[in-house]
């Protein structure tokens, strides 16, 4: 007799279902590994992820810190975690060349001065509290790369990539790569423009007429 009403729902079993379960059952495992490989990451830092760690966090500390010594201390650290010299070389190339070790020196000194007075505050201003995640730390030839990424309030993502080698012992950061385009490269246009268009001694006007433009320099 026939049944009338509602209509009934029937689960059939059928010949895949039990695949599919365990297809199910593999993608939580290997979601669940995942998330436990990633955390083990973050546990356990690689050297080079140290150093931008710790550099990142000196930098953020920057914000809130007003007196002169922690200031100072502060600086002095994430001065420490970039290679400024292979940077200052790179970014003048022959030019570097044909300067004396005092010569040398003076662009070194303008070059730190710039990135303290203008550079530090900036990133410290926009690191703030934003959320920082970071990838696995890998290496590229005798460097190695920190991938991170930086979580924005309004939901968006900018990726950001530190590439570090060792110098004398240590792990120093010899570019900052944002969204695929390099700090070094950029910079070393720049400067590169200026020197073909005027001196040397014009790039080093120019770049003393910037610092005299911010307060307290």
């Amino acid at each position: 007799m026939a049944h009338q009403g509602k209509p009934i729902l029937r689960i059939v079993a059928t010949a895949s279902t039990p695949r599919y379960a365990a297809m199910l059952v593999l993608g939580i495992w290997l979601m669940a590994m995942l998330s436990l490989l990633a955390a083990a990451a973050n546990e356990n830092p690689g050297p080079a992820e140290i150093v931008v760690r710790q550099m990142i966090d000196s930098i953020r500390k920057l914000r809130t810190t007003n007196d002169r010594a922690p200031r100072a201390k502060l600086i002095s650290s994430i001065d420490d975690s970039l290679a400024l010299d292979s940077l200052s070389q790179q970014a003048l190339g022959a030019q570097w060349g044909k300067l004396d070790a005092a010569g040398r020196d003076q662009f070194l000194h303008l070059m730190r001065e710039l990135l303290e007075k203008l550079a530090y505050p900036r990133a410290s201003e926009f690191f703030g509290s934003l959320n920082i995640q970071y990838g696995r730390e890998r290496s590229q030839g005798a460097r190695r790369v920190v991938p991170t990424t930086v979580k924005r309030s309004d939901g968006g993502a900018v990726s950001i990539d530190y590439v570090l080698q060792q110098t004398r012992g240590r792990w120093q950061v010899v570019d900052i790569v944002l969204d695929g385009q390099s700090l070094v490269q950029n910079v070393t246009g720049q400067i590169q423009a200026v020197l073909r268009q005027g001196s040397y001694q014009g790039l080093i006007a120019q770049m003393k007429a910037r610092l005299k433009q911010q307060p307290n320099s």
